[in-house]
């Protein structure tokens, strides 16, 4: 016969590894608690100073929210099942960001917390990152710019970007003056206020994967879609082939002179002419028919092309943006070829309406396949 107290014994020893883990989870979720609490004490004492807060400073904040970022996907990905990741090059830019060494660990999510628990974290780390960035005496860099999408990405928040973005290019910047600061309105036009492209993959990424469709459009409108990104195209890519283009003359010119010396034919005079005009006119019609077959290439295209009488100026300064609708139009139809074109539903008659307001075209039938 068996006795009670052994009933009683079988019961503590199997029901204490139960308790042991629930005070081990309660205790980590503590620490985790804690140590955001730090994040946000420290945060809210650099920008609550009277004083124009270092980038240093700033930057560093952003790198540990970024840390706790990550903490935090990678616990949700140690919960969740495996899942299939694409090739495309923003995917595996985060992806190398995710494997990325922490400098500054501040805490380490266990995954078996209550995903209730790791919402209320990642919620708490996307409002400290916000806070840092909308601050008035912190002014933006790119390098700040492009933690605070990381941060945002890992933690899957992307509907605060587009405004970030806003401000990057049009925040009044600081400036000390004695004991004041005073605030100097920026041109949100200029080139240096042109969204760098990685960061842009990136704030698309998360929210492709968010399905969040107004948040693309706006991430297209306040990046690829803005003057200070052309103009900043046009100076990185544009501006120094024209400038030789435009000086070309002269050295046809000068060259011409050369080697009109070595010929007896005709006077100096004569062969420098026919000379200069034929360099001339075979770097002129050379450059014409190179700058045609590259503003109306339209082999990276899939899904959205332009519309017929756009501009070949405009094509080229556009296709960032086009790119960028053409991967949101990708995200949302069908991924079978055959399918294409069978897409309906709101989302999809918005965004076709969206696109043709662009002077662009979503499927146009002459180039879809087997239309042709």
């Amino acid at each position: 016969m068996i006795s009670s107290s052994s009933y009683s014994f079988r019961f503590l020893s199997t029901a204490r590894p139960v308790v042991d883990s629930r005070q081990s989870l309660y205790i980590k979720s503590q620490i985790a608690e804690r140590g955001l609490s730090d994040l946000e004490y420290k945060v809210n004492k650099i920008l609550q100073t009277p004083t124009i807060p270092s980038e240093e400073l700033v930057q560093l904040s952003l790198e540990n929210c970024e840390a706790c970022a990550r903490s935090i996907a990678q616990a949700k990905k140690a919960s969740d099942p495996p899942l299939k990741v694409d090739g495309s090059p923003a995917s595996t830019l985060l992806s190398l960001e995710e494997r990325q060494e922490d400098p500054r660990p501040l805490f380490s999510m266990d995954a078996k917390l209550a995903p209730c628990l790791k919402d209320k974290f990642a919620k708490q780390i996307s409002k400290i990152a916000y806070n840092i960035m909308t601050d008035p005496k912190v002014f933006i860099t790119s390098a700040m710019l492009g933690s605070y999408v990381r941060t945002q990405s890992l933690l899957g928040f992307p509907e605060t970007i587009p405004q970030v973005f806003v401000l990057y290019a049009s925040k009044p910047t600081p400036r000390a003056h004695g004991t004041t600061i005073r605030y100097m309105s920026p041109n949100p036009n200029k080139a240096s206020s042109a969204i760098p492209l990685v960061t842009v993959h990136a704030a698309l990424s998360v929210a492709i994967e968010a399905r969040d469709l107004p948040v693309c459009f706006d991430i297209i409108n306040t990046s690829v879609g803005t003057s200070a990104f052309r103009r900043s195209k046009f100076i990185r890519r544009a501006l120094l082939p024209l400038t030789a283009f435009a000086l070309s003359p002269i050295a046809a010119y000068a060259l011409a002179s050369q080697m009109s010396l070595y010929q007896i034919t005709m006077d100096q005079s004569t062969s420098t002419n026919i000379t200069f005009a034929g360099i001339t006119a075979y770097i002129m019609f050379t450059g014409i028919i190179g700058m045609v077959a590259v503003t109306t290439a339209n082999d990276q295209m899939d899904r959205i092309t332009w519309a017929p009488g756009t501009p070949l100026r405009e094509r080229w300064l556009r296709e960032e943006e086009r790119a960028m609708v053409d991967r949101v139009a990708q995200a949302w139809g069908f991924q079978n070829r055959l399918k294409r074109g069978e897409e309906e539903g709101r989302d999809w008659e918005t965004l076709r309406e969206w696109v043709g307001l662009r002077s662009m075209e979503l499927d146009r039938v002459e180039l879809m396949e087997g239309m042709e």
